[in-house]
């Protein structure tokens, strides 16, 4: 078979592993060549704010390269590319090695020139890196792989950077040598993550189509609503990242940090964003990337605007704690727009595209980050803390964060204009995050896509069948929607006990789908829907419509629903059609709630009449027992007799001794049935019940039903028929008047 550019199942697994395995290397190697170290060595040899700025937005700004990209490197595989060019970040790191012998202005010009060729090549592998994402995953699970390459890079970024803590923590260990000799382990690990990448597979190559030029992929994606609002969103926030990077220069030169503290910093802030990680891996896929965006961003002002407040003599701990809530907010709204932006990667032009995206973040980065260091420095000048009370707020940074926060505002505004398919609401979003029922609903709907368990999966539908909120609703409505799941038949037999109105439709679509294998079921749940309107007038449909169980069982729902006669002669004149007990049994519970007289009591032996059978027959009385609240249970007794226990009887009869009729004939009630002398046994019931009266019309229709049954054949009659003649005779002169 021909394969396609687009990777077969097994491929992508394959790929992925491979994609995992290198980010436990990225992330090691990028702790070591990324900013923290350069900055601390920047602070070092005396870097100005300009500088320190230059290095926040150098990650960014050699965008400006990346138009000749597609060009040069057309018909390349992309697998193999993003392998070289990550090999070509570690090599050209080795160009640290001479700051052991430079120091002052050369110094951090050979910094800045070295990081700025690392963020070269760091740029072009990303640009191929989003498109491999896209190539490995679909929308359905895009989210859930960016959450995991997110966690498994920051998790090995904060393992090697707690090791660096502790190292640097050391006095004599804090110089630039070990510095250096860090962002060397750093180039081996990096070489490691390039073996990794290049293993990935890919039938992919970069295009380039000649006249496509990076403008006109600008022109044509800004021209489409869905594209250009992913995009701005994307620019905005790459420019709050990049001004909000400013926190570690703020905390080497303005809050004192020493670099093993800066590194500690770089720890709890990597940890919040692992845990950003798996917040979005948790809910990203199932909710949608809208409404976690509008509600995260929001919650990311707040917390910009508190590092634009804090002192800078704050404790450390609280400077830790604000510094890790911020990342954690900017982190899990970055994962979220990466993965609405990759989903708009086209498929022929996936790098051209990426890297029009990532000209246009060069651009902007480049504006932020010199601004963010210019606005450091005016802080320095103009006024920028104040008092409220005895509390001291503001630091020289102010006007830097301040241009994150409005940035960060335009953001949060832009989202609501978002478009997702299949993304919740925003209330359905704010239900689940800030309500302890809407978490565990949420909860509960993930452990059922993993649990086989059949005994713990009913433990969680009942627990999902009991929460009342909307995302509850929105799983049971799904799986009403499916043709069938494991699930169906307990869901909608769920809805009868926590009924939900919302479903009334679903429940009527399905209560009318006669192909539906829980068409039963969902006519049944339909009767939990008291005085409904939508749920009569279907019910009311169904009695006149179907096979005699769908008119058997709209027939009980119905009399739930209504609690009323209305319809009670038509449900009576269609219960001598019931052919099978469980027909039957629907017609006596519809019965019993339209008619409060009780005249179907009259009907006690028409099963025998009609030669029933014994299941049937039983069935029969014991309800109508039950109906009465008769004890000891009918049910009970047939229990015993179905057993085989020839003792049941005996029993029956020493309880039933306070009637003097059957005290009299105790002995010859015993022999009866003993020899099945079923004639004689009803010798003794009628004259015992002839001449009763009663204030009940419910055991006075009981008494005719007795009483016709004498002209019955008794041929027609059996064990069954003569317990129960015995049994409702002798409850009749226990309530007689």
């Amino acid at each position: 078979m021909e394969r396609t550019r687009y990777l077969s199942e097994s491929e992508k697994s394959a790929g992925l592993k491979a994609l995992y395995q290198s980010e436990i290397y990225n992330g090691i190697g990028f702790s070591m060549l990324g900013d923290t170290i350069v900055y601390i060595l920047a602070v070092r040899f005396g870097a100005g704010n300009l500088a320190l700025g230059y290095i926040a937005s150098a990650m960014y700004i050699v965008g400006v390269l990346l138009p000749v990209m597609p060009r040069l490197l057309s018909g390349r595989n992309t697998s193999k590319v993003q392998s070289l060019v990550w090999l070509i970040r570690g090599l050209v790191s080795l160009g640290y090695i001479p700051l052991l012998f430079l120091e002052g202005n050369s110094a951090v010009a050979l910094l800045l020139v070295v990081y700025t060729l690392f963020s070269c090549a760091r740029l072009a592998g990303v640009v191929l890196y989003d498109y491999t994402v896209k190539m490995l995953s679909t929308s359905k699970n895009r989210g859930k792989v960016l959450s995991t390459v997110n966690m498994i890079f920051q998790g090995s970024t904060i393992a090697a950077k707690f090791i660096t803590f502790l190292v640097t923590s050391i006095k004599r260990f804090a110089t630039i040598g070990t510095f250096v000799g860090m962002q060397m382990i750093g180039v081996v690990s990096n070489t490691i993550a390039a073996v990794y990448l290049g293993r990935i597979p890919s039938r992919s190559v970069i295009e380039y189509r000649k006249g496509r030029t990076l403008g006109v992929l600008f022109k044509e994606s800004i021209a489409k609503a869905e594209i250009r609002i992913r995009l701005i969103l994307f620019w905005i926030f790459t420019a709050v990242t990049v001004v909000m990077g400013m926190t570690v220069p703020f905390l080497s030169k303005v809050a004192a940090f020493s670099p093993s503290m800066v590194f500690l910093f770089s720890v709890a802030s990597g940890a919040a964003v692992v845990l950003s990680g798996r917040f979005c891996k948790f809910f990203g896929d199932r909710m949608g990337s809208r409404p976690l965006i509008i509600w995260n961003s929001s919650i990311l002002v707040l917390f910009i605007f508190i590092w634009m407040i804090l002192p800078a003599d704050s404790p450390k701990f609280v400077i830790l704690i604000f510094g890790a809530l911020l990342n954690f907010f900017l982190g899990v709204v970055n994962i979220l727009i990466r993965r609405l932006t990759a989903s708009v990667i086209p498929d022929n032009e996936g790098v051209a595209f990426n890297s029009m995206v990532n000209f246009v973040v060069a651009l902007i980065a480049f504006v932020a980050g010199l601004a963010g260091g210019a606005l450091a420095t005016v802080g320095q000048h103009i006024p920028h803390s104040f008092h409220v009370g005895s509390v001291h707020l503001g630091n020289t940074y102010f006007y830097t964060f301040s241009s994150a926060l409005i940035l960060a505002v335009v953001g949060n505004v832009l989202a609501v204009r978002l478009k997702e398919k299949g993304s919740m609401t925003n209330r359905g979003a704010a239900q689940i995050l800030f309500s302890l029922h809407g978490l565990r609903a949420f909860m509960d709907i993930d452990k059922l896509e993993r649990v086989t368990d059949p005994v713990k999966r009913k433990t969680l539908l009942l627990s999902l069948g009991a929460n009342l909120t909307g995302v509850a609703t929105s799983e049971i409505r799904n799986t009403l929607a499916s043709p069938f799941s494991d699930d169906k038949v307990e869901v909608i037999r769920g809805l009868y006990d926590r009924p939900r109105p919302e479903l009334v439709d679903d429940l009527i679509k399905d209560a009318f789908d006669t192909d539906s294998y829980t068409q039963i079921d969902s006519i049944f749940a339909l009767g939990a829907l008291i005085h409904n309107e939508k749920a009569e007038r279907a019910l009311a449909y169904l009695l006149e419509h179907g096979t005699i169980m769908v008119r058997s069982t709209a027939a009980k729902s119905l009399a739930r629903v209504t609690r009323n006669a209305r319809y009670l002669t038509r449900v009576a004149d269609l219960s001598d059609q019931a052919v099978n007990t469980m027909e039957e049994l629907n017609f006596l519970i519809a019965r019993n709630i339209m008619d409060t007289e009780g005249s179907f009591f009259s009907e006690l032996f028409i099963p025998a009449k009609k030669g029933m059978s014994v299941t049937f027959r039983q069935t029969h009385y014991a309800v109508l027992a039950h109906f009465l609240k008769f004890r000891p249970s009918l049910s009970e007794l047939f229990e015993q007799k179905n057993l085989g226990n020839n003792e049941f009887m005996i029993e029956f009869l020493e309880e039933a001794r306070d009637v003097a009729e059957i005290d009299e004939q105790y002995d010859g009630l015993a022999r009866a049935f003993t020899s099945k002398e079923w004639s004689r046994v009803w010798s003794i019931c009628y004259p015992m019940v002839r001449s009763l009266t009663f204030k009940s019309s419910r055991l006075r229709y009981l008494h005719a039903g007795v009483m016709e049954s004498q002209a019955m054949p008794r041929s027609q009659i059996d064990g069954d028929d003569t317990l129960a003649v015995l049994y409702f005779s002798y409850q009749l002169k226990k309530q007689s008047v």
